[in-house]
């Protein structure tokens, strides 16, 4: 029988190759090098969190891409590709794939596979990490000195051994033992042993990991002005800055055969980015941030970046280099930027990201970060979020804002080509299968009917995605850049009108806006020189109701600095209060093109284009909403007819977010807004995706030569295609041109094209090629295009589009409320095409990004920062949530020569009529919490109290409650798990006990999770000290948490530590039902109504069988009718580590 076909793949680990079976039709033709990392990665045990961060590499050369096949003729590395900002923190995300990562240093190391280590150099630390590595094999595998001694060349660096003599090894051997002895009897941990050898070669070599590439490049400017031709280079890209010191010479790559140069103290590599050396130095390309997208050619790369017309050209002398190359940017985009974003093209992107976008399946975000999402949304009922599981493979979690305004999370298996359901946890064996996904989603609720899906966001910035995003970003801007005028390079300043202004008085004109008007003007400069510029200014009429949103404007726009839009050089501040603008010397696009419709070539129209989308690219990452672009917004600039270059900038939007929209307008408005009711018309003003829509139909404006259009139902118009035929032949055959334009009007907004693929589309198409215009596999987003631009198909003519439109679209067909409300009405349908929306639900259109820059901040009536004493500061950022009397926010605070620190910051609403009773509660709380010192309890820090801001300052505890763990985390929470959390509030509780304080609301929403093994008490809003009498009664009616009351509480309104102990047995209700609410089967409404069915229930809160040692064990001591024969907190506390111990104490 003949042996299973296989592909061989290095395991440092095991130090051999491994055989991994091949999958898939036709002896692995299905199969991907991805998918062969993935079956290693199941065999190691390393999670699909830290999946994106490994590769397979052609033995001993370069990488392999995650789409291509592999051969089992071939043989593979496995390695940890990508580099994360601290090494260190690899073991908290992944404990395999910290181990494997050793393994691998360890086996580099040892078989000189580090160019940056001079073993001549650092021959006495060398023989420091063999001692390091054998100790660490005695405590790990429990070996003895002898068998060390016998495997000693196994330790022994293959570079040592061969160079150097008998002697010299025999004389080390006996130090490594000598050393070895002395410390065997220390109590290392053997995590903290591989910590160290990792740092410390990390110290020596921080350029492991980095790759290194040789190709060619154009001489560049300036001192190879003069020569022509190609200029061989290294590049290299640094995700992370590095100190080196000043004329050290250091070689770098990890590829073999590293280049030794000489570094200067400027060229000391401190920066990150992309750096090509030549010249004898490195120089700083771009940084990763700036690339908008990766074009391939043959053996040439084209990087589109920012700020640059023109793509950045690199030619290669091999495929193999050129992908591992790309793959190299293309993957650390993923992960330190856009984690949805692979920057090249398809055959050289991740199947498995395709897959995910594909059904709209977030990726490993966690549980905390999808819940967050869902609230900041303002969602409504039947919302979800699918993500990815960190911890298996074919796993992936469902959150959903149900009836209650609770989220709850389900589980989905896919196995053989289904959706296997799991409800509740205790379900684990009644799995239901489903063939769709969307049936699977449909079925898991079935009291909701309207369900929709949260897609993932371009924007998504959660920790788990980004692993390689530095700590501190502190990156220069690209030093290959055009230069720009002095005053380009200028933030917008304040203009003396009198002394600088020389204004044009025949050159006034009105705005389209209505309420502003332009002028020209000279601006003079101080080297006796001038500079044309436009001056924008309110109507006389408009001012005193409009100026606040005219500054609004100017205030905006003096922030931005692209060379795509219209700078604003400043304001005057006089009267008139004026925006002083770049001019644009040709006026406005639309009727610069058409009074040149056969002069401007498609090439010229392109280029526009390309500059439009690269002109949103910009606002959309910096978190700005123009409003109104449109082939009008955009001005000229410049213009040479002989070698056909337009150069049109984006313009401002003026006012016109204060005018009224009308059928005119509606060509730019998305489908889903446009009733333009009120309400539309307030989401459409707030969502960054109207831009983008505006940006497809200005597109088309462009290509179609400013001809001026007039579709009043482009619901109707749009999807006929007859479009095609406004535009010049070498465009309108273009399926890049087409992709952008069709996908960018997609009735699905989540398919709808971002700025940063239309870049992409647009340099491609820039060529007017046959071999640029093509998509790779024929197919646009998963439709067919083989009959997509055949022009003859479209027979009808378009010169009614000119005149009165009299086309109708049905509002059900494209425009139904599962794009315009919060789901209420929408449905869950299913789509038999691969290539349509596997789940065309509403989007939740406000604030559909969801980075920081699309956050609207308040602060409840404090700064941005508040001033301590001396240098200190607490910055104000997000809100974590809201109560009856104020809001949390996440913070910073910062110290003179200390790190900056994560804190929490507890407000309360300065309008409540009881200010006066709340402001004392929250001072009491402060009295309170100043002297607590538990690692159970949140750490205060400090109190603010000035004029009428009091902000509590408290340590950050990164999860969250306890409630929303429980919930997102409730299928890989073990009872032990449960149990440790339980000992951690006991403990909290039995030290407050020990203080005489009762907190009075001990609950799961108010415990606090650092950690699986960790967990923390917070809110001591209600709590009370007892002083000598034991209790505490209440003299104050409050909204108080009465489900979680004890029965003497709720009749006599008394507090003491025995009534905190029945709270704790309610709140092990919550932990071991997974967040489920205390008597949820009785509509509580007064603390009479459930004191009487206190009396009349014996057995409260039961839970299920499997948690029944619980209740007997712990729950019911704390439902003593009698206080005083309930358990108190240290013998909770006993009893719990009792329980805990049978389980044997587990080591993380």
């Amino acid at each position: 029988m003949p042996d299973e076909a296989a592909y061989q793949v290095f395991n440092y680990v095991a130090d051999c190759f491994i055989h991994v079976p091949v999958v898939g039709r036709a002896g692995g033709e299905d199969d991907t090098c991805e998918r062969v990392c993935r079956a290693v990665c199941e065999q190691l045990k390393i999670k699909p969190v830290v999946f994106a961060l490994v590769g397979l590499r052609l033995h001993d050369e370069k990488w392999f891409p995650a789409g291509s096949r592999p051969s089992t003729d071939k043989k593979y590395d496995f390695r940890l590709r990508f580099k994360v900002p601290d090494l260190s923190c690899l073991k908290a995300l992944d404990q395999e794939l910290f181990n494997y990562y050793y393994s691998q240093l360890r086996y580099d190391l040892l078989h000189n596979r580090i160019p940056e280590i001079d073993y001549r150099k650092y021959k006495n630390k060398i023989l420091g990490y063999v001692v390091n590595d054998m100790y660490r094999k005695m405590i790990e595998d429990k070996v003895g000195l002898s068998e060390l001694k016998r495997d000693f060349e196994k330790y022994i660096p293959r570079k040592i051994s061969r160079e150097h003599s008998v002697c010299f090894v025999n004389v080390a051997q006996k130090r490594i033992f000598e050393s070895l002895n002395s410390i065997q009897n220390r109590d290392h941990d053997v995590n903290y042993v591989k910590n160290v050898y990792i740092n410390d070669i990390d110290n020596i070599a921080p350029g492991y990991l980095y790759e290194e590439y040789a190709a060619e490049i154009q001489y560049p400017r300036g001192e190879f002005s003069s020569r022509t031709g190609k200029c061989p280079v290294k590049l290299r890209f640094q995700p992370y800055g590095t100190a080196v010191s000043s004329r050290e010479t250091t070689k770098y790559g990890s590829t073999g055969g590293g280049l030794e140069r000489t570094l200067d103290h400027e060229d000391a590599t401190t920066t990150p980015g992309l750096k090509v050396f030549y010249a004898s130095k490195w120089q700083h390309v771009t940084n990763i941030d700036e690339i908008l997208t990766i074009l391939v050619e043959k053996l040439t790369v084209k990087l589109a970046l920012e700020d640059q017309s023109e793509p950045y050209c690199i030619d290669f002398h091999d495929q193999t280099e050129l992908n591992s190359f790309v793959t190299c940017l293309a993957g650390y985009y993923r992960l330190m930027c856009k984690w949805t974003v692979y920057l090249c093209q398809d055959y050289l992107s991740s199947p498995m990201l395709n897959l995910l976008k594909e059904l709209k399946c977030h990726g490993p975000i966690g549980g905390k970060y999808s819940t967050d999402k869902i609230r900041e949304k303002n969602s409504s009922c039947g919302a979800c979020i699918i993500r990815q599981c960190e911890e298996q493979y074919d796993t992936y979690y469902v959150d959903m804002l149900e009836t209650d305004g609770l989220i709850k999370t389900y589980k989905l298996i896919h196995a053989e080509d289904q959706w296997h359901v799991q409800r509740d946890k205790e379900e684990e064996e009644a799995l239901h299968r489903y063939n769709q996904l969307t049936e699977a989603l449909k079925s898991l609720n079935p009291e909701i009917t309207s369900v929709y899906r949260l897609p993932p966001s371009d924007n998504d910035t959660a920790p788990n995605l980004l692993l390689c995003r530095p700590t501190h970003k502190a990156s220069p801007k690209r030093l290959l850049r055009g230069g720009t005028q002095e005053l380009g390079q200028k933030r917008a300043c304040i203009i003396n009108a009198a002394k600088e202004l020389v204004i044009n008085r025949n050159a006034v004109e009105d705005e389209s806006d209505g309420y502003t008007k332009r002028t020209r003007a000279d601006f003079l400069l101080p080297n006796n020189s001038k500079m044309e510029v436009t001056l924008k200014l309110l109507k006389n009429e408009k001012e005193g109701e409009y100026l606040k949103d005219f500054l609004q404007v100017a205030g905006q726009w003096a922030t931005i600095d692209s060379i795509d839009i219209i700078k604003l050089y400043g304001m005057t501040v006089c009267k008139p209060i004026t925006m002083v603008l770049e001019f644009p010397r040709y006026g406005r696009l639309d009727e610069f093109l058409r009074t040149r419709r056969t002069s401007v070539r498609p090439t010229a129209l392109i280029e526009i284009g390309h500059s439009l989308a690269r002109a949103l690219y910009y606002l959309q990452k910096h978190g700005i909403i123009h409003g109104h672009i449109r082939c009008s917004s955009m001005l000229v600039t410049q213009y040479d007819e002989g070698e056909q270059r337009v150069l049109a900038k984006l313009g401002d939007p003026g006012m016109h977010g204060q005018r009224r929209l009308t059928k005119h307008d509606l060509l730019w408005i998305p489908y889903e807004y446009q009733d333009l009711s009120e309400q539309s018309v307030a989401r459409l003003r707030a969502d960054p995706a109207t831009d983008a829509w505006a940006c497809t139909s200005t597109l088309w404006e462009i290509f179609s030569r400013g001809i001026k259009m007039h579709v009043y139902k482009p619901a109707e118009f749009l999807p006929t295609r007859k479009w095609l035929q406004t535009m010049p032949p070498e465009l309108k055959d273009s399926k890049q041109i087409y992709e952008c334009l069709s996908c960018g009007w997609h009735a699905d907004p989540d398919k709808r094209l971002a700025p940063q693929t239309v870049v992409g589309l647009l340099v491609h198409a820039r060529q007017l090629d046959g071999s640029y215009c093509t998509v790779g596999n024929g197919h646009v987003n998963g439709h067919s295009t083989s009959n997509m631009l055949n022009g003859s198909v479209f027979k009808n003519s378009i010169l009614s589009m000119e005149t009165n439109s009299t086309l109708i679209r049905s509002r059900t067909d494209c425009t139904s409320s599962s794009y315009v409300s919060n789901g209420s009405d929408s449905e869950l349908r299913s789509n038999a095409s691969s290539g349509s929306s596997s789940l065309p639900l509403l989007s939740n259109s406000i604030n559909r990004f969801s980075g920081d820059s699309y956050y609207e901040k308040t602060f409840v009536n404090c700064s941005d920062y508040i001033q301590l004493s001396g240098s200190e500061r607490i910055f104000f950022h997000n809100m974590l949530g809201e109560g009856n009397y104020g809001r949390v926010y996440r913070g910073t605070l910062e110290r003179d020569n200390q790190a900056p620190r994560d804190v929490a910051l507890k407000t309360i609403y300065d309008d409540r009529p009881d200010l006066g009773r709340v402001k004392d509660d929250f001072r009491r709380e402060v009295d309170i919490m100043k002297n607590l010192r538990h690692t159970n309890i949140v750490e205060f820090i400090c109190f603010i109290e000035e004029l009428d801001k009091l902000v509590v300052v408290m340590e950050y505890v990164p999860l969250g409650s306890l409630l929303a763990y429980l919930g997102y985390m409730r299928y890989e929470l073990k009872e032990l798990d449960l149990l440790w959390m339980a000992r951690d509030i006991a403990n909290g509780m039995n030290y407050l006990c020990e203080k005489n304080i009762v907190h009075r609301d001990l609950a799961a929403r108010n415990i606090l999770v650092e950690s699986k093994k960790c967990v923390k008490i917070s809110d001591f809003g209600l709590a009370q000290v007892t002083e000598g009498s034991n209790y505490y009664v209440a003299r104050h009616s409050r909204e108080l948490p009465i489900r979680w009351y004890a029965p003497e509480t709720l009749e006599t309104q008394k507090y003491s530590s025995q009534s905190d102990v029945w709270s704790f047995g309610v709140t092990l209700y919550e932990m071991f039902t997974y967040g489920a609410t205390p008597y949820s089967h009785v509509d509580v409404k007064s603390a009479a109504q459930l004191y009487q069915l206190l009396q009349r229930e014996t057995k409260i809160l039961q839970l299920p069988e499997d948690f029944s040692y619980v209740y007997d064990k712990l729950m019911a001591p704390c439902f003593k009718r009698d206080p005083h024969e309930r358990m108190t907190f240290s013998e909770l506390l006993e009893e719990l580590n009792d329980m805990i111990n049978q389980y044997g104490e587990p080591i993380y």
